[in-house]
């Protein structure tokens, strides 16, 4: 499968080709003879043309530059849009670079919702480009980045938390990631910020100087093939003085442009920094009074304090305005404690990152579609169930620990002080306590050891379930790594809650209810009722009463009971805590959880099952940054 990232840039395009499989980073396609192509477009005769065809062949009939910067106030864009993409993709075709089956992968500005992305996407489908993939350029800066062998980014680095900031002609676009992954990930930008602004204000004021003013300007009026040639022709000289001033502060570009419409006009334009100071930092009406470094300054601050909670550690530059000495300063200071990283080949990174995009979330969406196909309830059940051997003999433990001190000996300790009247009475309140208990944080608390340890043992072998999915669709094992664990703060959380419902909580309150109420009444209360004198006259009274009325209405007779509390004076703490008690409640408790169609084990398994296909699948998308 091969994958066509095409940037449409407002000033310039380029495309980029990457095929899968091929261990080869994108190419750069060119087209009509260029690698960057000028973003222009007209007719000549009838053909479209686009590029430098579209202003060097007698000026083209409707020549438009500038369009994409239109495309989200101004519908008569939506044509030159749909020309120059059709122009675009008849000249790749010609040349045969595209393939049948070729998959486009086209950006657009971050700040651009939903909706202009869908009347964008069906522009370029009415241009002919089948099934067009539309996503952030930012998203596509940080792809490149990540994947160009050329930039050699720190991956450490990019996996914490990076920005990437997008100037172009018309747009300035950041994309904010957190992780590397999903969680934490924002897009944000400003869609009428770009070098595009100081294109017209260095054309404006070339203009106002020229003697010919009046009359250029009634040119540019009625012809507006002429005023984008000369727009075109600024945003050369500009981009060519920002070049040498790189290298040499004293950088001067002139050139004369020769106006044939009526009559011919002559128009000079030339840059040098004092030239250069006035576009950036005189007030522009087109951005309501700011100067252009104003509102970038005021941009990149706002982007300062949406990413304040987690600062960039990265903040990486790209889109050909990136090259501007003043932007490049403006970024390391509002930025100061991130490394600022400048993209080689700015023009051409967006096209390459979208490239990689399309190959990117075609392989992801195969990934998840077989760790979701694959990883199945069964196998995740069967390796839950083999380890439930394991987990039970702290679970009960833990349980028993928790129902003595909390439920147990309180109620035990109210009924032989006197707080409670009767046994029936101290067993209700023991059931509702306990229901309780089980039902509080301190239940979590109690289990979530011996149910960590139970997720740590379970990790190995859930991990090979996913490594050989990872391998096949070259997603790195790392990006996979399972994290299981009881922490709700951490990357998945498999609660106590979620491992016991309440079929399994009716069963075991039920159960230890039982048991220890057995142990306490063994006769139905007479080891409650105190030794010596007073036991003595109780045995008395209870034997004739078996006597005269049979066990059975004994039993209900002392349940009911209101015993006196001077015969209550049993040490009930010291029986409850005792060794038989204890290996009583293990011994009843191992036997209900270790049973085939217990409660306990269906619920543990089930929950289990459910807690961790849905966190895989988690994972799984989060894979790698879903920026739209």
């Amino acid at each position: 499968m091969r994958y066509i990232g095409f940037d449409m840039g407002d000033g310039e395009s380029a495309v980029a080709i990457f095929e899968q499989g091929s261990g080869i980073e994108p190419v750069i396609l060119p087209i009509a003879g260029a690698r960057s192509l000028l973003s222009a477009v007209g007719t000549v005769g009838g053909e479209i043309v686009v590029g430098e065809r579209a202003y060097t062949d007698a000026l083209a009939d409707g020549l438009s530059v500038r369009f994409k910067s239109r495309f989200t106030y101004d519908p008569a864009s939506y044509e030159d849009i749909v020309r120059f993409a059709r122009g675009v993709l008849r000249e790749l075709t010609d040349a045969g670079s595209i393939q049948p089956g070729d998959r486009f992968v086209v950006g657009c500005p971050a700040g651009w919702n939903t909706a202009c992305r869908a009347r964008y996407r069906n522009l370029l489908m009415r241009a002919g480009i089948h099934e067009p993939q539309v996503i952030s350029e930012s998203r596509a800066a940080f792809l490149y980045a990540k994947y160009a062998r050329t930039i050699a980014l720190d991956v450490d680095i990019l996996n914490q938390s990076a920005l990437v900031i997008d100037i172009g002609s018309s747009t300035l676009d950041f994309a904010y990631i957190v992780d590397g992954r999903e969680t934490g990930v924002g897009t944000f930008g400003d869609v009428m910020l770009g070098g595009g602004f100081l294109d017209e204000e260095f054309l404006r004021r070339a203009v106002e100087k020229n003697r010919d003013r009046d009359d250029i300007k009634q040119v540019f009026a009625e012809c507006k093939s002429w005023y984008s040639f000369c727009e075109i022709e600024a945003r050369r000289v500009k981009e060519e003085f920002f070049t040498r001033l790189a290298i040499d502060p004293k950088a001067k570009v002139k050139k004369q442009l020769r106006i044939c419409y009526d009559g011919v006009q002559k128009l000079m334009l030339e840059l040098d920094s004092e030239e250069a100071n006035h576009l950036i930092y005189d007030p522009l009406s087109t951005l309501n009074g700011q100067s252009f470094a104003s509102a970038v300054e005021n941009a990149l601050t706002g982007a300062a304090r949406v990413t304040a909670d987690k600062p960039p550690k990265l903040v990486l530059l790209t889109g050909g305005a990136s090259r501007m000495p003043f932007f490049r300063d403006l970024c390391r200071e509002t930025f100061s404690d991130a490394v600022v990283v400048c993209c080689p080949d700015p023009e051409f990174s967006i096209a390459k990152g979208l490239a990689y995009a399309g190959w990117i979330d075609e392989n992801l969406r195969e990934f998840r579609k077989a760790i979701e196909e694959e990883v199945t309830d069964a196998k995740v059940s069967e390796i839950a169930n083999d380890a439930l051997p394991s987990l039970i003999p702290s679970v009960v433990n833990s349980l028993i620990d928790l129902i003595l001190e909390e439920a147990a000996i309180p109620i035990t300790n109210q009924w032989k002080d006197g707080q409670i009247d009767t046994l029936d009475e101290m067993n209700a309140r023991m059931q509702s306590r306990m229901e309780r208990v089980l039902n509080s944080p301190l239940a979590e608390e109690a289990l979530a050891p011996a149910v960590k340890q139970w997720l740590s043992d379970l990790t190995g072998d859930l991990q090979q379930l996913v490594d050989p999915i990872c391998d096949r669709y070259d997603v790195p094992r790392k990006e996979m790594q399972l994290n299981l664990t009881t922490d709700s703060s951490s990357n998945v959380s498999i609660n106590t809650s979620d491992l016991m419902g309440l079929p399994f909580l009716g069963t075991m309150m039920g159960m230890i209810v039982s048991i220890i109420v057995g142990l306490l009444c063994g006769g139905s209360g007479i080891a409650l009722i105190s030794t010596g004198p007073l036991g003595f006259v109780a045995g008395l009274f209870i034997g004739a009463v078996i006597s005269l009325f049979g066990w059975t209405a004994m039993s209900k007779a002392i349940m009911k009971a209101k015993i006196p509390p001077l015969m209550r004076r049993a040490n009930l703490e010291k029986k409850l805590r005792s060794n038989a008690t204890r290996q009583s409640l293990q011994t009843a408790l191992k036997e209900e959880l270790s049973g085939t169609d217990s409660a306990f084990q269906t619920q543990i398994v089930s929950g289990f099952s459910k807690s961790f296909r849905n966190y895989l699948y988690g994972i799984a998308q989060a894979a790698e940054i879903p920026i739209e």
